[in-house]
Order: C-alpha cells, then structure tokens, then sequence
C-alpha cells in the first residue's frame, strides 16, 4: 500500500511536468523548463523507487539545462542560476506569510544540510518568493536566517518574477482569506526543483518526501558532480 501511495504521488509530478495536470486544480500550470516541448513529454519518469532507479525523486531523462535566471537576494547581492554550477542546487517558490508548506519545507532543507554535513558545501537551497508584494529584502533576510542564514532568499519586481515563475511552470494565485490576520494566502506549486552540477534540471521532489530519500537523492548527485570533476581533470 505505500508503495502504491509513494508511486501515485510521482505519477502527479510526472503529470504536472508534462503540462497536463493543474496543481491544486485551480489554474494551468504554465510550461515547466519547455518540458511540454516535442519529443520531452515521453521522456519524463521517475516511477521507480531507489534500488530499482538511481533516485527517489521523479527524474527527467534526458536532463534539460535549467532555465537561468537572476533575483536579488536577502543581503542586497545578485543572484545568477547559471554561476552556481559546480554546486546542487535546490530550488522552491513560497512566501514569508506561507502557514505550512513552506516553512515545513525550509525545515526540512535545514535538517537535510545538517545531515549532509561537510557535502552540504556542495550545495545550495534557493527559496523564491511568489509574494513580492509583503516579501521585501528585509523581510526575506529575517525570515530565512529563522532556517538558515546561509540559505538565499530571492525577491525581484513583480515582472522579474513572474518571467521566473513561468519557466518554472510555478502556480502562483492570491486568495483573499478575511479571517486571516495575513489578509490573503498565496495557493503556489509547493514542489523542490533539483538541478546537477552541470546546470541541468533533474529532479522533482514533493512536498512531504522523507527527509531520508532527499538526503539519498542529494548524495547521488554530489558524487556524479565529483566524478565529473574528477574524470575532466
């Protein structure tokens, strides 16, 4: 039964990946990293569970490059994608105000970087905002120093997002909540985007994965960014 449970939760990342399902259903997900393109769609999958496959996480096979991108971070500094090759790169889109997913998930991201001890040098988790309207650089900084200072925190003008959120395939919808002391909730895509060392997208974590089978995915691809490394010395 759970691993019935484990392989329809991939199933949804598959679909969502290949442009044919809405996250939350509410609204359709724009195109993720062109992977609607021709010929893409087939090639994603990840059904596998570790020790049939390399990854817990759905894959995308062939890898594609990761749309690039660059956002201010929580110190005032700029941030460019495509200059953290060499590093891991763990991406997801929340806000500050987020009630659950998003704190649960940069839980999470703290858990896992302690876990990995001196390999988290090689790598990086990126948390964007999807509420550029509360979520200045002031408010970023203080909020993601409460996880990990040296976690970044991207924030841009509304249009420099939105270009992001569309490469990304991210959902992003606000939603007047009146009880709430927030005013409103922001409904987003809550899963983590993985990109290899090479800069290419390979991985779509969901939101609740074990912190174990992150950890696992992680390791994997650190050693293939060695090897790499090693191989082209």
């Amino acid at each position: 039964m759970r691993r019935l449970a484990y392989a329809s939760l991939l199933l949804i990342a598959v679909l969502l990946l290949a442009g044919t399902l809405y996250w939350g259903g509410l609204s359709p997900s724009p195109d993720p990293a062109g992977l609607t393109r021709p010929g893409t769609t087939a090639a994603v999958s990840g059904l596998q569970r570790a020790g049939e496959a390399s990854f817990y996480g759905a894959t995308l096979d062939p890898p594609r490059a990761a749309p690039d991108f660059s956002l201010a971070d929580q110190h005032g500094g700029r941030f460019r994608l495509s200059e953290q090759k060499g590093d891991v790169v763990v991406l997801f889109f929340g806000y500050t105000s987020c009630p659950d997913v998003c704190p649960g998930t940069l839980a999470q991201y703290r858990h896992v970087k302690r876990t990995l001890g001196e390999e988290a040098e090689r790598v990086q988790f990126i948390f964007v905002t999807v509420d550029p309207e509360r979520d200045s650089r002031e408010r970023l900084y203080e909020y993601i120093n409460l996880f990990d200072p040296e976690f970044k925190a991207l924030w841009g003008e509304l249009e420099e997002l939105q270009a992001v959120w569309r490469a990304y395939g991210v959902y992003v919808e606000k939603v007047d909540a009146p009880g709430s002391s927030a005013g409103y909730l922001v409904n987003h895509t809550s899963v983590s985007y993985v990109i290899d060392t090479d800069g290419n997208l390979r991985l779509i974590h969901l939101y609740g994965m074990p912190d174990d089978q992150v950890i696992h995915d992680l390791k994997r691809l650190i050693a293939e960014g060695k090897s790499d490394a090693e191989g082209g010395a």
